[in-house]
């Protein structure tokens, strides 16, 4: 055996990168913008959502925060510990948690009076990259780089224009005699809307990560024109949903929400809320030439009232008819039983036109890998075909299961079947092993007799 120290790995390289901006403002309200964390949605455009877990309310020591943010137009999110000094104005920060390609986080930033109404804010980032990968480090030096430019300008925009008259925050509540988790349900599945919700002309709802959304919607408004919004929206299960409109209408800068979902009693309180920062630079050019930021705020309050309000009201009737409708009777749980056996043997045996027609004429496939949801027959079956088509290579022999079935009323007759899902693979020779697993959410309508997908959902695990 050899003497020789064993030889260690080389230490990653740290890399550094330092942004500058004046801004005419005193440093103290410089210094309230960057501390309050849970304000930055409302002021930086890549933030999108902040959780504090400990600490918090811009007061000096130490706080950790659960961040989420875009970086090069992709969702991410990690932790990070602060800690605040305002004396020597500065905020330090270190990602205790980071995202790939970002292998380790961290920085400050320094504020210099320049006088009693001007500032210097220096922003300093160190970091590593994984695998010290120049492709990832390039990745994150163009995230900083495009982020801490938006983040400094519109650092320097809100706090020249301090002002409690442009940020807006307003609730709609409604009690709904149905369960939480049912009007949970209805929010969250904002890919049903158009069908749901009169005021909403076309939605895309992406989920490329479980609980992590992009959806891009169009919204008829009062006067029959139509807007159109893109969001992200970061869903904690039956209990609350939070978003950030990363495309607005021209009246606002910034637009956050929160949908939250309280069980009260045999029933259930729901609440949006919504914070709006007003462009003050648009409300003439929207509202007209003699209207001003108060105006604005009523026109706000009252347009994106009027939609949640309606948003919540079919959530009542949704969450309130399917309590009403009480369970299932044992021969519709056996018919919905006995519909899934037959059609996931059409799958199995690539029959593609018999599993189309197991779907209404309209019906829709979506799932939470990426993928564009799959409407109507002709592309359900087309799908089905080029899935055979991709796999006549792989002698494995694929069996779908479904199991764990719970079966509700819906409204007009149909119900909802909520299964685990899994594909079972076996090559020649075994042995069997499980492909993949995931969750199955059906609306099914009653055709002649038996039942056909109006709308399913498949979430897979691990996605």
């Amino acid at each position: 055996m050899s003497d020789e120290n064993p030889q260690t790995a080389a230490a990653p390289t740290v890399h550094e990168t330092v942004h500058e901006i004046e801004v005419d403002a005193p440093a103290g309200t410089v210094y309230e913008l960057v501390a309050d964390a849970a304000r930055w949605p409302v002021h930086f455009p890549p933030n999108l959502h902040v959780e504090v877990l400990e600490g918090g309310g811009g007061k000096d020591g130490v706080e950790r925060l659960r961040i989420w943010a875009t970086a090069n137009g992709a969702v991410k999110n990690w932790t990070s510990r602060r800690e605040l000094d305002r004396s020597t104005l500065t905020v330090t920060f270190r990602q205790e948690r980071s995202q790939a390609p970002v292998a380790s986080m961290g920085g400050a930033w320094h504020l210099e009076p320049l006088g009693e109404r001007r500032t210097r804010v220096r922003f300093v980032h160190t970091f590593t990259a994984v695998g010290d990968d120049p492709e990832n480090v390039a990745w994150i030096r163009r995230a900083i780089d495009t982020n801490t430019a938006s983040e400094l300008q519109a650092l320097r925009a809100a706090a020249e224009t301090a002002s409690d008259d442009l940020v807006l925050t307003f609730d709609d509540t409604v009690r709904i005699d149905g369960s939480a988790k049912d009007a949970y349900e209805f929010v969250r599945a904002a890919d049903r809307w158009t069908e749901r919700l009169p005021h909403v002309a076309r939605v895309s709802l992406t989920e490329e990560v479980p609980g992590e959304q992009v959806l891009e919607m169009d919204t008829r408004t009062a006067d029959g024109s139509v807007h159109t919004t893109r969001s992200v929206r970061i869903c904690f299960p039956a209990e609350r949903i939070v978003y950030k409109q990363t495309h607005t209408p021209a009246l606002m800068d910034a637009h956050t929400g929160e949908w939250t979902f309280e069980e009260d009693g045999d029933g259930c309180v729901v609440t949006s809320r919504h914070t709006v920062r007003i462009a003050p630079g648009a409300v003439r050019d929207v509202l007209g030439p003699d209207a001003d930021v108060a105006r604005a705020r009523e026109f706000v309050r009252e347009a994106l009232g009027r939609n949640s309000r309606a948003t919540l009201g079919h959530a009542a009737a949704h969450a309130g008819g399917l309590r009403a409708a009480g369970p299932v009777g044992h021969d519709v749980y056996v018919s919905v039983q006995r519909f899934y056996a037959e059609q996931m043997r059409h799958l199995d045996e690539g029959r593609a036109e018999e599993w189309a027609a197991t779907f209404t004429e309209d019906g829709v496939f979506a799932q939470n890998s990426g993928a564009e949801p799959v409407r109507g027959r002709a592309a359900i079956a087309a799908a089905v075909r080029a899935g055979r088509a991709r796999l006549a290579a792989d002698p494995q022999r694929r069996r779908h299961v479904f199991g764990m079935l719970t079966v509700d009323p819906a409204a007009d007759g149909a119900v909802r079947a909520r299964s685990y899902a899994q594909v079972l693979a076996t090559p020649p020779g075994g042995p069997t092993v499980l492909h993949l697993s995931a969750v199955c959410e059906d609306e099914l309508v009653p055709v002649d007799g038996g039942w056909a997908v109006r709308h399913r959902r498949v979430d897979h695990d691990g996605v």
